[in-house]
C-alpha cells in the first residue's frame, strides 16, 4: 500500500471515500463536500490499477479546498477492506463513509456530531424509493419482498440497517463493532456491520435532515456478471451468519435467476440472460451437490 499527501490533522470528522477508477464521479462528490462541509478533511483510497486512475484522483485532491489525503492498494481487496484501511489511518473521532457516486444534498450537523452509540444514515433523495436504502431486518423473505414485491422496509429506529453508500459512525463505535467484515468482497457488508452494531449496543438511525443523492452501480456497471456472483457469495455468507437457512436462499436464487433470465431473453438481452443462467447453475450445483461457498 502506498500513501501520498500529508495526514489529516486531528479533527472531529473525516470523509472516507473508496475509489475504483472513480474520479469522474468523485468530482461531483467533492463539489458537494466543498459546498456543505467546507474545511472538512477527506481521504480517498484507490483500488484500481487502471492507467491514470491514481493520477486522476490526485489531481482532484489537489483542487479540493480542504485537505485530502490519497492512498492506493491496487490488489483490490474489497469494499470492506478498503474502508477499514481508510479508518485505520484516520485520526478523526467520527467517520463519514461515502460512495464515490454520492453527493450530499443537505448536512444538518455543525460542530456537534451524533453521539457515540449512534450509527446514522441519510435519507436518500432522487435515488429511487428511499426504503431501498434501509430496513429493520434482512432475511430471505425480505429479499423476496424487495426484489419482486417492491416492498422496502421501514426506517430503523435503533435496530436495523442503513446503506454503506453514506454512513456516519464514531471511530470508537466502529472499533467496538469490529469494523467491516473483510470476508465480504462487495455487497452486504454494510447490513452486516449495522446488525453487528445493534448487537453491540450501537443504535442505527436514519436522520431525514441529512440527505444524499446516490447514482449507484458506478463500480459494477461494467461487470454485471461478476457483480451477480459477488452479491450471491456475500449473501450466502450473510444469511449463514444471521442463522437463515442457506439452502432456502439458494433455492430462491435458482428460481429468481431463471425467471430473470427468461425475462431478459424475451427482451433480447442475451448477455444479461446468460449471466442469470450462470448464477442459477452455480446456486443449483451448490444446493444439490452440497458445495457451499466459503
Amino acid at each position: 500500500m502506498a500513501t501520498t499527501g500529508g495526514q489529516a490533522a486531528d479533527t472531529t470528522l473525516e470523509v472516507l471515500i473508496l475509489s475504483f477508477d472513480s474520479a469522474v464521479v468523485i468530482e461531483r462528490c467533492l463539489a458537494s463536500l466543498a459546498k456543505l462541509l467546507p474545511g472538512i478533511p477527506v481521504a480517498i483510497h484507490e483500488h484500481s490499477d487502471a492507467v491514470g486512475a491514481l493520477d486522476r484522483v490526485r489531481q482532484l485532491a489537489a483542487q479540493h479546498p480542504a485537505p485530502v489525503r490519497v492512498s492506493v492498494d491496487t490488489s483490490n481487496p474489497g469494499f470492506g477492506a478498503g474502508c477499514n484501511a481508510l479508518a485505520a489511518s484516520s485520526p478523526a473521532s467520527h467517520f463519514l463513509f461515502l460512495n464515490p457516486d454520492t453527493e450530499i444534498v443537505t448536512w444538518p450537523y455543525g460542530p456537534a456530531l451524533p453521539d457515540v452509540g449512534r450509527l446514522v444514515g441519510p435519507l436518500m433523495v432522487d435515488s429511487g424509493d428511499p426504503s431501498r436504502h434501509y430496513g429493520v431486518s434482512y432475511r430471505v423473505r425480505d429479499e423476496i419482498a424487495r426484489s419482486w414485491l417492491r416492498r422496502g422496509g421501514p426506517p430503523p429506529n435503533g435496530t436495523g440497517f442503513v446503506s454503506g453508500a453514506a454512513l456516519l459512525i464514531a471511530n470508537a463505535d466502529f472499533e467496538r463493532v469490529g469494523r467491516f467484515d473483510e470476508g465480504y468482497f462487495l455487497f452486504y457488508e454494510d447490513i452486516d456491520l449495522c446488525l453487528r452494531a445493534n448487537e453491540a449496543g450501537v443504535g442505527t438511525h436514519v436522520d431525514e435532515r441529512f440527505t444524499v443523492r446516490h447514482s449507484g452501480a458506478h463500480s459494477t456497471s461494467g461487470q454485471f456478471g461478476m457483480s451477480l456472483l459477488w452479491s450471491y457469495e456475500s449473501a450466502v455468507r450473510f444469511h449463514r451468519a444471521q442463522g437463515s437457512p442457506v439452502a432456502g436462499y439458494r433455492c430462491y436464487v435458482v428460481a429468481d435467476s431463471i425467471a430473470r433470465a427468461a425475462i431478459h431473453l424475451v427482451r433480447r438481452r442475451a448477455g444479461v440472460a446468460r449471466s442469470y443462467f450462470e448464477l442459477a447453475s452455480r446456486a443449483a450445483r451448490e444446493l444439490f451437490l452440497a458445495r457451499p461457498v466459503q
